[in-house]
């Protein structure tokens, strides 16, 4: 682990480049929130230049959030791009789309749960219902197996023991 990493906690050398992305949106929000409060400049065209010029910043803490990512995938030697040209993400990005696989499961989950006792207060539970809520119940198994993972990789990735 790099001193950068060790001085500045799991940001790394990103830590005053998150920070200060992060200040410019809550100087825009607290402006808006004051101009539509009639502390300042309480007129509409104030306030929607304030309010694209947080979209702007949350844009800009964005792309300083990916620079944090970037920095990640420099911590595995094993990432980049090979020789034959393959991307291979990096920790970060992994646990993102592992996030963004759970979030539909679980929506989907979600989702199936609410048709089965819909049916079963409009008096309908027959074996569709019972497959479904089975399927369910299964599917639930896998989630909260995965969420445990991804957690404990979390964990880790902002411990730092990724690199």
């Amino acid at each position: 682990m790099s001193d950068a990493t060790t001085t500045t906690g799991p940001w790394g050398p990103y830590q005053d480049h998150i920070g200060e992305g992060l200040a410019h949106c809550a100087d825009y929000l607290d402006r808006l929130q004051r101009s539509l409060a009639g502390e300042i400049a309480p007129d509409r065209h104030y306030f929607t230049t304030k309010a694209v010029a947080l979209r702007d910043a949350a844009v800009g803490l964005l792309g300083r959030a990916h620079d944090v990512e970037r920095w990640l995938g420099t911590c595995d030697p094993g990432e980049g791009i090979d020789a034959d040209g393959e991307d291979h993400p990096s920790p970060a990005e992994r646990a993102g789309g592992r996030a963004d696989a759970l979030a539909a499961l679980a929506t989907e989950v979600a989702d199936g749960v609410a048709w089965a006792t819909l049916s079963i207060d409009a008096g309908e539970n027959g074996p569709e219902v019972a497959d479904a809520l089975v399927d369910a119940a299964r599917r639930l198994g896998e989630l909260a197996r995965a969420a445990a993972s991804l957690a404990a990789e979390v964990t880790a990735l902002g411990a730092g023991r990724s690199c």
